[in-house]
């Protein structure tokens, strides 16, 4: 990357974004949307995570040059754009595909973290994996080529990084790296970009005759983290595939049995299957998949692990259906940590696979299936093609949002999104957020924001061979910001209950936090960390009517933005906090 540009960077962005950030905002109309990238050639693979302000990042490869440039744009809670239309480039060292995966996280004071692995080294290098770090403000934190996290003096097929960040602003990162053996490496990368876990990071390295593949990872409290990962024998095209899960310390020793914790030996998950890992809130994880042994069998599981290692639900977890007469595919998973309510949504198909519906499933802390043995039916079978089903929590209630062809066959795509209680009833019907008629659609994601409206950005053919494009969904399920003193989507608080601004904020190191309850409930007071991860518990019992008030102590975690959360039967309400030291 030219570092002249590095240089007047700053200075450029904060004439572009007075220029920028009133060009465009959340649209009402389904037939517009946000352009989050619409120039020439592709724009594609799409990442999102929310930011503090109720806004987000989002990244994606972008071809516009020839070469699939990395870029990065932020938005805030209205959707202005931050940096300039058509996002800040990251990198535009050689990159000759876009298929292989990358990952985009942030840290607790705010900044973008992207991992992705290109062709800059050259020679006999091969592919391998670089990590950036970017402001809100576009700064280069980490130079402006970043950190290599490869050795570059082997030929290792380097692919596919995933990322995640601690409530100490640590960024660790797994990656795919393949060379005399199909291995997963790990690095730990500290605020400054210092490497913690030596020059190369850590590799794991497979039993006799296996490979490794396909890892994904959460932070777990305490600057630890949890990685899933399958081990495969047999052909590429046809392996027998376990999965297994791992916890590692802050100093990259595993934690828990040090072969890995094995949660599915059945062999059936078929190599473009990339099982999926959430966090418990607890230190634990959860984990969703899906199998088929054979053509006429698709089946969703879901696993349960605690903070120890101890499989809460029994090994190769529990099937969230037991229709044989259907196919259950593509499964999303959504936990309520308000209410410890866990939730997995799929695609239910025919044999066939010409008949599209969407199912889900409520489980007990057990396991239990609650909503009968064949789950819930949330759109019947028909003939219009489902895919990319997503789900996301909003306190008490779920999003889910979907593609859904206008016919049988057809070659576009609507988005549409609706929401649901706890107990999986509708709050409100499928509404359409991008119409079928602006055409093929591709990698849908969403999110939720600290306001509790969800997010979603595409990839999007309307014009050429693709562009990026967001749109948000109120909570009564508008689209676009709602104007001031008109109807809110933020549903209206019960008279008696109030939640107040911490004091003294910013604080350091403790706090007072005051709330009022109308009548006697059951109270639940938490500490999230920017990415909506539960870091404290402060309360969580009954507590009669009337004021209360605690002082917090903040001294064991990093300085940075946080939010506390009260919530209780009919009341939900978030705040910001700022820690300084």
């Amino acid at each position: 990357m030219n570092s002249i540009r590095y240089l007047i960077l700053p200075t450029l962005l904060l004439i572009l974004v007075s220029v920028f950030n009133s060009t465009a905002q959340w649209s009402s109309d389904p037939l517009q949307n946000l352009a989050v990238a619409d120039t020439v050639n592709e724009q594609v693979t799409p990442k999102i995570v929310t930011t503090s302000d109720g806004g987000c990042y989002i990244s994606w490869f972008d071809s516009r040059n020839g070469n699939y440039c990395v870029y990065l744009q932020r938005l805030n809670s209205l959707g202005e754009s931050q940096f300039p239309h058509n996002g800040l480039l990251i990198s535009d060292h050689p990159q000759d595909t876009w298929i292989t995966d990358y990952d985009l996280t942030i840290d607790p004071t705010g900044n973008a973290i992207i991992v992705f692995n290109d062709l800059r080294n050259g020679g006999s290098s091969g592919w391998d994996i670089f990590a950036y770090k970017i402001s809100p403000q576009g700064n280069f934190e980490w130079g402006p080529d970043g950190i290599g996290l490869s050795d570059i003096t082997t030929s290792d097929f380097e692919v596919a990084p995933k990322v995640t960040t601690t409530a100490d602003s640590n960024v660790t990162v797994a990656w795919f790296k393949s060379g005399t053996l199909d291995q997963i490496a790990l690095q730990r990368l500290s605020p400054s970009g210092q490497k913690l876990w030596g020059d190369y990071g850590i590799t794991l390295t497979p039993s006799a005759n296996a490979r490794l593949s396909s890892p994904d990872l959460i932070a777990a409290g305490n600057d630890s983290l949890i990685l899933l990962y399958k081990s495969s024998t047999g052909p590429g095209w046809s392996p027998t595939t376990h999965l297994y899960t791992q916890k590692f310390s802050p100093l990259g020793n595993p934690l828990w049995n040090p072969a890995g914790v094995l949660i599915y030996n059945l062999g059936a998950i078929t190599a473009w299957t990339e099982p999926q890992i959430y966090s418990d809130g607890a230190g634990g994880a959860f984990y969703t998949w899906y199998d088929a042994p054979s053509l006429s069998e698709f089946n969703v599981w879901v696993q349960h692990v605690s903070a120890h290692g101890d499989l809460i639900f029994p090994l190769n977890g529990i099937q969230a259906s037991t229709d044989p007469s259907r196919l259950h595919m593509y499964p999303t998973l959504t936990f309520l940590p308000a209410s410890s309510e866990l939730f997995v949504f799929w695609i239910e198909e025919n044999y066939d696979q010409d008949l599209y519906g969407i199912y889900g499933q409520k489980f007990s802390a057990q396991g239990d299936l609650l909503w009968t043995d064949s789950g819930k039916q949330f759109w019947p079978l028909g003939g219009n093609t489902i895919s990319f089903l997503r789900s996301a929590a909003a306190d008490t209630s779920i999003y889910l949002s979907y593609f859904e062809s206008s016919a049988p066959n057809a070659f576009d795509a609507a988005i549409k999104v609706f929401r649901i209680d706890h107990d999986g009833d509708f709050i409100w019907n499928p509404v359409v957020a991008s119409t079928a008629t602006l055409g093929n659609k591709d990698d849908l994601l969403m999110i939720t924001n600290s306001e509790n409206q969800t997010l979603m950005v595409w990839a999007d053919g309307r014009y050429d061979m693709g562009d990026i494009y967001a749109q948000n969904v109120n909570l009564n399920g508008s689209l676009g910001n709602v104007p001031t003193g008109a109807h809110s989507s933020t549903p209206k608080f019960p008279d008696g209950y109030s939640l107040e601004q911490n004091y003294p904020n910013p604080f350091n190191p403790s706090t007072i936090i005051s709330w009022q309850l109308a009548v006697g409930s059951y109270v639940k007071i938490t500490v999230l960390d920017l990415t909506g991860r539960e870091v404290v518990v402060l309360v969580n019992n009954m507590q009669p009517a009337g004021k209360h008030r605690l002082e917090f102590d903040g001294r064991r975690l990093a300085s940075g933005i946080y939010f506390y959360r009260l919530q209780t039967n009919n009341f939900i309400e978030t705040k910001k906090m700022i820690l300084m030291r």
